[in-house]
């Protein structure tokens, strides 16, 4: 589990994908914020007031949103894990060159196999803490 201060961040345009998932994850225990967009996201992460240890973005192969909102988490904020889903193999590919472990999540989403890929993160940055 994330530190009890720290949330899961879902960036995700499609209410019906982003929602149950959101509420999965809740139920699960975890910390959950919603946003529609990269610029959400970011307008989230800055203001501070909920601080993120986890951001699931989608990635939108057309503009390539997902990707720059990963990539400037990489830049800014080192701390946060980042992991990226999408259903074409192209985006996924470059998902590879940001990601730690490369793309790990594909769509639809399998709601126990995010939470299964957030504990692992969690745990593996928890474990280097040390």
């Amino acid at each position: 589990m994330p530190s009890e201060q720290e949330h899961i961040l879902i960036v995700e345009w499609d209410i019906l994908i982003r929602h149950p998932l959101a509420q999965y994850l809740r139920e699960c225990g975890y910390k959950v914020l919603e946003a529609v967009d990269d610029a959400e996201a970011r307008s989230i992460i800055t203001s501070g007031k909920y601080p993120v240890g986890i951001v699931l973005a989608d990635i939108d192969a057309n503009r390539e949103k997902g990707f720059a909102l990963a990539q400037w988490i990489r830049r800014n904020y080192l701390h946060i894990e980042v992991m990226l889903a999408g259903t074409l193999e192209q985006a996924t590919q470059k998902a590879g060159d940001i990601c730690k472990e490369g793309p790990v999540v594909t769509k639809p989403y399998q709601h126990r196999i995010v939470l299964e890929r957030i504990k692992k993160s969690l745990a593996a940055r928890e474990r280097n803490r040390h």
